[in-house]
């Protein structure tokens, strides 16, 4: 390519990254009490998230998930290094720590 070929390429691909990232970045406000029509029509359900569950409950969904995850790895890790339950050597009983005996 010749420099007047690299020059004009280049300044189209800066005037066309400045032309969308102008339209990316305009956006309309949101008026929560527009009840028209057309606001109605475009978001009929804009409370949900998903089908069926709000921001809230997704939220929640994964919050729940991550935590059984966290005790379910804690409980994985006491188990592969046998830290689960007291040690069967010694000769007086030992309580175990998680009140259910094995």
């Amino acid at each position: 390519m010749t420099s007047r070929t690299l020059k004009l390429t280049a300044f189209a691909t800066t005037a066309l990254v400045s032309a969308l990232m102008a339209v990316g970045c305009s956006s309309t406000k949101y008026d929560p009490y527009d009840v028209s029509f057309d606001n109605i029509r475009k978001d009929l359900s804009p409370e949900l998230r998903t089908t069926t569950e709000r921001d809230v409950d997704v939220q929640v969904a994964i919050a729940l998930m991550k935590d059984q995850n966290w005790r379910m790895f804690y409980g994985d890790f006491g188990r592969a290094f046998h830290t689960d339950h007291p040690s069967r050597l010694t000769p007086f009983p030992v309580p175990y720590r998680t009140g259910r005996p094995r």
